[in-house]
């Protein structure tokens, strides 16, 4: 089985900080944390599960990168969309997953 290297763009990085911003303020400071490793930990998945996701035909996420795929959160709330480069991996977006259409 392939691994990657997993690499966040800085598009997905401020995803991440619009979500965290929401989470501090509707959780506990702890479960805030736990929601974000949580999602950390998903991202990180990719390195092994990457090939498992194949590419994407949804507009909205082909706006995003032309050979994206997507992987959908175990909550199903969130997508983190990506694409593969060589050996590495990398996430473009992170977006509610219910703002994707066909």
């Amino acid at each position: 089985m392939k691994t990657y290297k997993v690499r966040v763009l800085s598009s997905a990085e401020a995803d991440i900080d619009e979500l965290a911003d929401f989470l501090f303020e509707k959780l506990s400071r702890e479960g805030a944390y736990r929601y974000l490793e949580f999602m950390r930990q998903e991202v990180l998945s990719l390195s092994v599960y990457a090939d498992c996701f194949a590419e994407a035909h949804s507009d909205t996420i082909l706006s995003i990168h032309p050979k994206a795929r997507r992987m959908i959160s175990h909550n199903h709330k969130w997508a983190f969309i990506f694409h593969i480069e060589d050996d590495t991996v990398f996430v473009d977006r992170i977006i509610p997953s219910g703002l994707i259409s066909n």
